[in-house]
């Protein structure tokens, strides 16, 4: 799993977004990385992503102008069940026939996210 690649396609939206995101010190997240030491990193995606869905999902023509950089950040998601919400606020946007096509449409290396996004179609 590239979670760098994930944070970097978040960092970008979110910034295009003008969405300030600060993480906050979680001390369950530091216990939880002497474990697992991508943890972190792994929750704050999470954290990310959620703030990315609700600028878009609440702003049609934000999601719009962003919407480029969010389908960047849907196909550099590989995690089975965390694009849904992105999903919806996408399909929301630009409606499902578009953003289908859109995913229908990527290139060979990124058809397995385009896959797992459709699935939320």
């Amino acid at each position: 799993m590239d979670l760098d690649a994930q944070e970097a396609a978040l960092d970008a939206l979110l910034a295009a977004a003008g969405v300030a995101f600060e993480e906050e010190p979680d001390p369950r997240v530091e216990r939880l990385a002497a474990a697992q030491p991508l943890y972190p990193q792994y929750h704050r995606i999470g954290h990310k992503r959620q703030a990315a869905v609700q600028a878009l999902a609440g702003d049609r023509e934000l999601a719009s102008r962003c919407y480029p950089l969010a389908l960047r950040a849907l196909l550099a998601d590989e995690d089975v069940n965390s694009p849904r919400h992105l999903v919806e606020a996408l399909a929301r946007t630009v409606g499902t026939r578009r953003l289908a096509a859109d995913l229908a449409a990527v290139p060979e290396a990124e058809r397995a996210a385009a896959a797992r996004a459709l699935h939320w179609l």
